[in-house]
């Protein structure tokens, strides 16, 4: 019952904007992601996050006050279903500078560990995304990690526009992430046997040097 009504709560206030429909006194907040992450909504992830709400809004029923029959009715899987994607509304994993939530940022890591993200699936070093944003020194560092030293070396004279673009198409196909973007992997995947490890699609990275990802 307490599923029911944890999910209730979650809907209600996620799909009927304004409306207090619930007893329990729980308030689920949503910050967008485009303004930390320019063309965010324009990717993969974004649009099926996009669709997946859509669905679902479009099963709500008109009236709120049918709403816990409908969650109710609803079968074991799909109040799951349910609840996970209102709660992945929540999820905010942002770095600000100036916020100190060593706490938070802890199970954000905890989270995407334990659900397998894999950043390099959604994003790459470009010089949009992270390139020509970050240092010079940032840009050698992330070539010499993936690269080697003799690539690094080859930009490092470079001026900065241009050594973004050269670090892009070096960094291409490598897998590299930045540190924000990885995690280790789940304790229980280390656990099933070696040919299990690791997936036969790697997105053409090395598993081994670069983690699996998430911020």
């Amino acid at each position: 019952m307490a599923l029911i009504a944890v999910t209730h709560a979650l809907a209600a206030q996620t799909f009927y904007r304004g409306v207090d429909a619930s007893c329990l006194e729980i308030r689920p907040t949503s910050s967008t992601l485009a303004s930390h992450a320019d063309g965010i909504e324009d990717t993969a992830p974004a649009k099926a996050l996009a669709d997946r709400h859509a669905g679902w809004a479009a099963d709500m029923p008109r009236d709120v006050a049918d709403l816990w029959g409908f969650v109710a009715g609803l079968d074991h899987a799909s109040v799951m279903a349910l609840l996970a994607h209102c709660t992945s509304l929540t999820v905010n994993a942002v770095k600000q500078p100036w916020e100190r939530k060593p706490d938070a940022q802890q199970t954000a890591d905890r989270l995407a560990t334990a659900v397998v993200l894999d950043m390099t699936a959604h994003w790459l070093p470009t010089v949009r995304t992270y390139l020509g944003r970050v240092t010079k020194a940032h840009i050698l560092a992330a070539v010499r990690e993936a690269v080697g030293d003799e690539a690094a070396d080859r930009i490092a004279g470079m001026k900065k526009q241009a050594m973004a673009e050269a670090a892009e198409q070096l960094l291409a196909g490598t897998g590299w992430l930045p540190t924000l973007l990885r995690t280790t992997q789940s304790a229980w995947l280390t656990e099933q046997p070696e040919a299990a490890q690791v997936p036969d699609d790697t997105h053409g990275t090395d598993a081994e040097t670069f983690s699996i990802a998430a911020e």
